[in-house]
């Protein structure tokens, strides 16, 4: 199965729209409008909450985000790594051992599962972040979704924590 996942153009809490090859829309990803943790809620087009996705607040060395079902049990746990030329995340599940390992420019990642890859996330360069996942059929394409966003929200915050620190070093000349 494919899916494209891009954030809306104008969206004051992160929203995103998930929608089959042919533009049909297949899920609603709604964003917090104040949220210190990236929440993110994926529902199906009947605004039925499938999951949710958080990063953890505080982080020592490696950026976390976690992903709770409908009854608020945690079902995955990414973690980033912290020194690697490219991006590399650790999964854990009740699904086994995973990874998603992205080239070194990070628009293409390999997602493995038990050493065997299952599917596959491109980025697409837009002025929006803007995804394309593909993952077998045998697996819930709802999970996947809510990896991808993620994904999206550690690299935000990554970005967003770089661009911080940059301006408060430099508004000290």
């Amino acid at each position: 199965m494919e899916l494209s996942i891009r954030n809306k153009w104008i969206s004051l809490r992160g929203s995103s729209v998930v929608q089959d090859l042919e533009g049909n829309d297949v899920l609603r990803v709604q964003g917090k409008f104040f949220t210190f943790t990236r929440k993110k809620l994926v529902m199906d087009l009947n605004d039925n909450l499938k999951y949710t996705v958080r990063n953890k607040f505080w982080f020592l060395f490696r950026r976390k985000s976690m992903i709770y079902d409908a009854d608020g049990n945690e079902v995955v746990r990414l973690s980033r790594k912290v020194l690697s030329l490219h991006d590399h995340y650790f999964v854990t599940s009740n699904l086994g051992e995973m990874e998603i390992v992205g080239n070194i420019f990070q628009f293409n990642y390999k997602i493995t599962l038990n050493g065997k890859e299952i599917g596959h996330i491109a980025r697409k360069i837009s002025l929006r972040d803007s995804y394309v996942l593909t993952i077998d059929d045998n697996f819930d394409y709802m999970l996947f979704v809510a990896m991808v966003i993620a994904i999206d929200n550690i690299t935000d915050q990554r970005d967003s924590d770089r661009s911080s620190s940059w301006i408060s070093v430099n508004d000290n000349d």
